[in-house]
């Protein structure tokens, strides 16, 4: 597919990073996190456009992602702008990362930024920053990036932090990003063989797919100014 130039919206400072995202969401049950997450990214993505996707895991309540649907498109036609908010729901359960995959397939913006679902944005350049760090970081084989958090639940050193980072910090070999939120180019998951093992729960994935990335002497890090808020331990 052709890649496709996007003008991002408007910030006071200039950016390298001006291409459209595409935010993956996946959720199983977890009602009012993922409610907080999506008016959290709503209301403080202020760099990029993004699409979103918001993918229900054959949860309990089926109504909920119906109502986010029909909450949007009411949106989209009272303001007369393009829905980007695109929910799905699995038929059967297929595990966190099979909820990833779903959304993956879904989009075709060249970033893709996942983004697990007890997570809070407090920041209105945490996207902007993940990419910005990614282009800055390219030439050092970095391809996957993550922003710092309060609680990285496991994964590296560095990604345990109360503030933002100060500088990007490539990781060693020996370790790998906590998947609670990370972003990287849509080409990344073609070149390292396909998506995530399709573990059951929110688990080792990030192990497995950090040995990958290792295998094929890709790096990842954690990037400069980008922060998050974590629960932790909430995302099945």
């Amino acid at each position: 597919m052709k890649e496709k130039t996007f003008v991002a919206r408007p910030m006071h400072e200039a950016s390298q990073f001006n291409s459209q995202v595409d935010i993956i969401i996946p959720y199983y049950g977890q009602y009012e996190k993922t409610t907080r997450l999506i008016e959290s990214i709503f209301r403080l993505t202020r760099s990029n456009y993004y699409h979103l996707y918001v993918i229900d895991d054959c949860s309990p309540n089926s109504q909920y992602g119906s109502m986010i649907k029909q909450n949007t498109e009411k949106n989209s036609k009272k303001t007369k702008q393009e829905n980007i908010v695109h929910v799905h729901r699995n038929e059967v359960q297929k595990g966190y990362a099979g909820a990833c995959k779903v959304g993956f397939d879904m989009g075709e913006s060249p970033y893709v930024c996942f983004v697990n679902s007890d997570c809070l944005i407090k920041d209105v350049g945490w996207l902007r920053n993940l990419g910005e760090s990614l282009l800055r970081l390219k030439d050092q084989n970095v391809h996957m990036v993550s922003p710092a958090t309060n609680n990285s639940v496991g994964g590296d050193v560095a990604q345990e932090k109360n503030v933002a980072q100060s500088e990007d910090i490539i990781i060693s070999d020996d370790s790998y990003l906590s998947m609670y939120c990370f972003m990287c180019h849509r080409d990344l998951f073609r070149n390292v063989g396909g998506f995530l093992k399709e573990y059951p729960y929110g688990y080792f994935e990030d192990e497995e797919f950090a040995a990958r990335l290792r295998k094929n002497g890709y790096k990842q890090a954690v990037a400069k100014n980008s922060w998050i808020f974590h629960e932790g331990q909430a995302t099945i």
